[in-house]
């Protein structure tokens, strides 16, 4: 049996388990208060997500590490990063394509931080402004984004 046969099997065996242990426990808590359609929620908490409470933010978003096969519909797909990484943006989330990882479905999209430099054309749905210096910042997620009239979209910066 080659490897990557194992693997599968292994993870199958696993999921099995899990399911069969949990119910549907466990697809309840990773769509809980708005989860799956990009891991913003108002209110509660879902499975690996966290609570972004900067600024009075108040949103919920997936962990960093955090990975999934296909990320969540409407987004932004096809951006790469400055050593060809390819990103999506989706709801507030980062995700990066990651080939090496979980052999058995061929790579993952994990969630990371926010790429510095990448343009956007949108900002997340729930983003917060806030003012430094003079300059208007939109935060969300641990990123802050700022309008760039020349390229008509939003710049993921450093923190201010």
């Amino acid at each position: 049996m080659h490897a990557k046969e194992k693997c599968c099997n292994w993870l199958a065996a696993a999921g099995a388990m899990v399911l069969v242990g949990t119910g549907s426990a466990l697809s309840q808590g990773a769509w809980a208060n708005g989860g799956g359609g990009g891991g913003a929620g108002e209110t509660g908490t879902a499975t690996h997500q966290h609570l972004d409470s900067r600024f009075s933010h108040n949103r919920y978003y997936y962990d960093r590490g955090f990975a999934v096969r296909t990320p969540p519909t409407g987004g932004v797909a096809n951006l790469s990063g400055p050593n060809g990484e390819r990103y999506y943006f989706q709801g507030g989330n980062w995700y990066r394509w990651r080939g090496d990882w979980y052999r058995c479905w061929g790579g993952a999209w994990v969630v990371v931080d926010a790429p510095a430099g990448l343009l956007v054309p949108g900002l997340p749905p729930y983003s917060t402004t806030i003012w430094r210096s003079g300059t208007r910042y939109d935060y969300a997620n641990e990123a802050y984004y700022v309008w760039d009239p020349g390229r008509n979209a939003y710049e993921v910066v450093a923190a201010p």
